[in-house]
């Protein structure tokens, strides 16, 4: 959401930024256009005059006339030039059309100071010799006979600041509003993003310029929704069946391990029949314990196994874990080992203790039945911190031949056209998570398990 309001602002400002660029632009290109007309028409009109006006002398019958090379200097432009004596008669000429060329009263010289002459634009300049008349071109130029209050024109002075500041509150205003309506829609738009990331409904109105987006993103929370609703009911079918063939094969199971425990106690039968009734009776446990790795999998992974915690003395459930391995026919054909040092022997996990029993056990009875009779395997247990907190390291591993490369690239969640059975395997990494930890496998001089799971409480401070 964050993104969504500092694009807005950054739209925001961009428009009235926008705005008043062109503002500033349109205000000096007026300006520009104001100023070179008005210093063209001064240089065409009042400038010329005033200078040639200033160039009169009088000549040898007493009459005023320009100074040499004055009219060529100074009435380039121009159509006609006159001077008229303060009794309107015509002193001084220069093409004068002969339509033009006769005195002229008072009334005709205050209408020519309107600025036309028989459609001559005229200006009108007064020296000490009488009224200099200079007369353009026609359509050359354009002439107003503009007057203003004085009191409005300091008015309109004094309110250009204003008017300035209103217009750029005005040109804000719009902004912002255009900039919310955006808003509301993305805004919108935001919120069922974040429903599709947290995996929740998605209905958002379709209306507005983001409609398209906002169907679009309907449309797939309604696609998400029907996956997820098909997905569970995969699971729940699947939670199901394996419950079922769990319970249905747990009799005839049981028959088959006490008749094979019958058979192996039996004195009278030969040697070799027993053996292979005690293979029945391994293989049949291990039938039971596959079961029920199946069936604790299938609830951790759906959260539906509780955890009952409780405080376990780590170095206890080690010992009595190593120990019955090491007592089980399996454990029998190994070397079994327990290294444990005296702080993580004191250790207290507020964990499961059926459940992490189950983890060590599965790894133990792992190597032993992938590796050859008279393997060594051994647990070593440590304490260590991650960062401010105590948890134990459990490591558990053998000298055999490891763990296959396909499947330690399974555990890895890596994706390989034949994945191995690793049921096992993945209910310890399983455990572990429920028990907010972690586990990691590894080939070292045989395979190699590490276990890692929090203490009950934080280190206490000054702790090694």
């Amino acid at each position: 959401m964050r993104t969504i309001s500092s694009l807005c602002r950054r739209v925001v400002a961009a428009a009235f930024a926008v705005v008043l660029l062109v503002f500033l632009v349109n205000a000096t290109l007026l300006g520009g256009v104001i100023l070179s007309y008005g210093l063209r028409s001064q240089q065409q009109g009042t400038l010329p005059l005033r200078s040639f006006s200033d160039r009169f002398m009088p000549g040898e019958d007493g009459l005023p006339v320009p100074e040499p090379g004055a009219v060529e200097e100074c009435l380039g432009g121009c159509a006609f030039a006159m001077l008229l004596d303060p009794g309107g008669s015509v002193l001084w000429r220069w093409q004068l059309p002969a339509s033009l060329d006769h005195p002229y009263t008072v009334g005709q010289v205050a209408a020519l100071s309107r600025w036309y002459l028989d459609d001559y634009p005229v200006f009108v300049y007064r020296n000490g010799f009488g009224l200099l008349v200079l007369g353009m071109p026609p359509d050359s130029i354009t002439r107003f006979n503009f007057y203003m209050d004085s009191d409005m024109l300091g008015a309109l002075i004094a309110g250009f600041v204003p008017l300035l500041l209103l217009d750029a509150a005005l040109i804000l205003a719009v902004c912002l509003w255009l900039g919310w309506r955006a808003a509301r829609s993305l805004r919108a738009i935001g919120q069922g993003i974040d429903a599709l990331a947290r995996g929740g409904d998605v209905r958002l109105p379709e209306r507005g310029a983001t409609a398209e987006l906002a169907r679009q993103l309907n449309r797939a929370g309604a696609l998400i929704a029907a996956q997820k609703a098909e997905i569970a009911r995969r699971d729940a079918a699947r939670t199901d069946w394996i419950a079922g063939v769990s319970h249905d094969i747990r009799t005839p199971l049981a028959v088959i391990l006490s008749g094979a425990e019958a058979l192996e106690r039996e004195a009278s039968l030969p040697d070799a029949q027993r053996r292979l009734a005690q293979q029945m009776r391994a293989q049949a446990e291990r039938i039971r314990a596959l079961i029920g790795d199946l069936n604790l999998t299938s609830r951790l992974q759906y959260d539906a196994q509780p955890l009952r915690l409780a405080p376990v003395h780590a170095g206890a459930l080690l010992r009595e874990t190593v120990a019955a391995f090491a007592d089980s026919p399996s454990g029998e054909a190994c070397d079994a080992s327990l290294e444990l040092d005296e702080a993580a022997g004191r250790l207290v996990l507020m964990a499961d203790a059926a459940l992490l029993r189950r983890a060590i056990d599965n790894l133990l009875y792992n190597s032993a039945r992938h590796n050859p009779p008279g393997c060594a395997v051994f647990v070593r247990a440590q304490r260590i911190l991650q960062g401010s907190r105590e948890a134990l390291r459990i490591v558990v591993g053998d000298d055999g031949a490891g763990y296959p490369p396909d499947v330690l690239a399974v555990l890895r969640g890596e994706s390989i056209p034949c994945p191995p059975h690793i049921l096992g395997l993945d209910l310890v990494v399983r455990i572990l998570r429920a028990h907010g930890g972690e586990a990691r496998f590894q080939n070292a001089q045989g395979a190699r398990a590490e276990l890692i799971c929090p203490a009950a409480s934080p280190a206490p401070e000054g702790s090694p």
